[in-house]
């Protein structure tokens, strides 16, 4: 079967099928499906049935493995694959489940000095209606403001925590250390510019206090989230989505049962410094 590339949606997504990325690729098309991933920002891998040493393999395609603070998650005898299993969900405050490592519009580990480059989710059990995952080309987003608001964007440097409520204390012990990094980050390859930060991992805005600083963001996000920048993905058995951190945010929507136990594998890869 010939590898096939379809986009999924106007504003970012890619769907590919033909391929196994368990299995050995040579340079040119490993290139050519990484060049896809940074042009479309989400890459659609469909039909794959990966072990946890073949999502290793998949995933290790796009660079080094990275290890992630979520110890507690973590797969046994696979220390870089998180196990994101709703039936361990905990309840926020308005009621509602929150899914496991999502907090509204986010953007992986922005914690780290070199938050990675990619995610990937891979779909091992998936619930009978809902689950969607939602993603945001935050490039677009950006380039949508004014100029006056962009350049505004561009001088704020955000402080940066670990998320407190999936981390453990001997996590929170290695990641004591507060990071820095620019709100509008710049594409190593492309060079387009995108809104990026965690709000879960977010302490300050330089300069702002913590409540103005959430303030701040929150009124941002629902400034530039909007429907013509964004795709939202319907699972399917055997999905392996692949995201750039560097130009996107993701969600978990929250639209089914957690105690059935809707389990996703993730796996992301090293990163830059922002800049």
């Amino acid at each position: 079967m010939a590898v096939t590339l379809m986009p999924l949606s106007e504003p970012l997504g890619v769907e590919v099928t033909g391929i196994d990325l368990s299995q050995p690729l040579d340079p040119e098309a490993r290139q050519g499906l990484e060049d896809a991933l940074i042009e479309n920002m989400v890459m659609v891998v469909r039909d794959q049935d990966l072990s946890p040493a073949g999502l290793e393999t998949a995933v290790g395609h796009f660079g080094p493995l990275m290890q992630q603070h979520l110890t507690s998650l973590l797969m046994e005898g696979h220390p870089k694959i998180v196990v994101l299993d709703s039936a361990k969900t905990k309840v926020g405050a308005d009621g509602k489940f929150v899914p496991i490592g999502a907090r509204d519009w986010h953007t992986d580990h922005a914690h780290q000095e070199r938050p990675p480059n990619y995610s990937a989710l891979y779909a091992v059990r998936l619930s009978p209606k809902g689950g969607d995952t939602g993603f945001a080309n935050m490039q677009m987003g950006y380039a949508r403001l004014g100029p006056d608001k962009r350049a505004e964007l561009a001088r704020h440097v955000v402080v940066t925590k670990i998320d407190d409520r999936y981390s453990t204390a001997k996590d929170r012990a290695a990641h004591r250390e507060a990071r820095t990094h620019p709100l509008i980050r710049t594409h190593p390859v492309t060079g387009r510019q995108a809104i990026f930060f965690h709000p879960g991992m977010v302490d300050h805005l330089e300069g702002m206090c913590a409540e103005a600083s959430r303030t701040y963001l929150e009124e941002l996000l629902e400034e530039v989230i909007a429907p013509e920048i964004t795709y939202r993905h319907e699972w399917r058995s055997g999905d392996l989505v692949i995201m750039d951190n560097r130009g996107m945010m993701h969600i978990a929507h929250r639209d089914y049962d957690p105690m059935f136990g809707r389990i996703l594998h993730r796996v992301l890869v090293e990163g830059e410094v922002p800049y």
